[in-house]
């Protein structure tokens, strides 16, 4: 079961309370949408009429004619089967080095790309919707919160004045919560998960700081 965002139209699971691609919360009446499954039966009924063979009538022939009859049966079947694992082989070959192909884009992406974070909502309405760098080249780490010490400075009460910091260790991004008071929380897919410490987040990943702000971490 899924339901679609009324905001960005990216379909969610049905047990997720927000967005996954935005952040909007999930409406109370919104219409689920369920995915048909796939009819297989017209399939399923072709290839039990390829692998059959059909029903000979009963003639008595010689022995030797009936084994060699068999003989090229198995044959035929050997050849068919190897041919099926050798397509299937192939397959799986393709699939695995597609896999290492995304891996690798993702990889030099990470390395290469620049970090930004959105603004999906907060009380600041000129925050709303506009993009931040994360300049790792001038700043160490990001500091965010209330206070206007911070590199990222957003006037929301429910902030604190030193609320988290954001930094770039070997390619990777971590978070940590700074002892607020309102607490920051990641978005796993279904709830928003409170930081404790510091954590790993990753491109796509939901930031909540507090009750009413919301980020969106991106790479590009």
């Amino acid at each position: 079961m899924t339901w679609k965002c009324p905001v960005c139209g990216y379909e969610n699971l049905d047990d997720a309370l927000f967005c996954i691609q935005c952040g909007t919360k999930k409406p109370d009446n919104i219409q689920q949408l369920t995915v048909p499954q796939q009819v297989t039966e017209q399939s399923s009924q072709s290839a039990n009429q390829t692998t059959q063979a059909p029903k000979e009538q009963s003639i008595q022939q010689p022995t030797i004619l009936e084994s060699q009859s068999a003989q090229a049966n198995n044959d035929q079947n050997q050849s068919s089967q190897q041919g099926t694992l050798q397509a299937t082989q192939a397959t799986a070959s393709q699939s695995l080095q597609s896999v290492q192909n995304a891996q690798q884009v993702l990889q030099t992406q990470a390395s290469t790309g620049k970090y930004y974070i959105i603004f999906i909502a907060t009380p600041v309405s000129a925050l709303n919707k506009s993009k931040l760098p994360l300049d790792f080249d001038v700043f160490e780490s990001i500091s965010i919160g209330r206070s206007p010490e911070n590199v990222i400075v957003i006037p929301d009460p429910e902030i604190s004045r030193r609320h988290a910091i954001i930094s770039l260790e070997k390619d990777k991004l971590y978070i940590e919560d700074l002892n607020s008071t309102n607490g920051t929380y990641i978005y796993d897919g279904k709830i928003f998960q409170p930081i404790k410490g510091k954590q790993e987040i990753r491109p796509g990943s939901i930031i909540k700081l507090g009750s009413n702000t919301m980020l969106k971490i991106v790479i590009e």
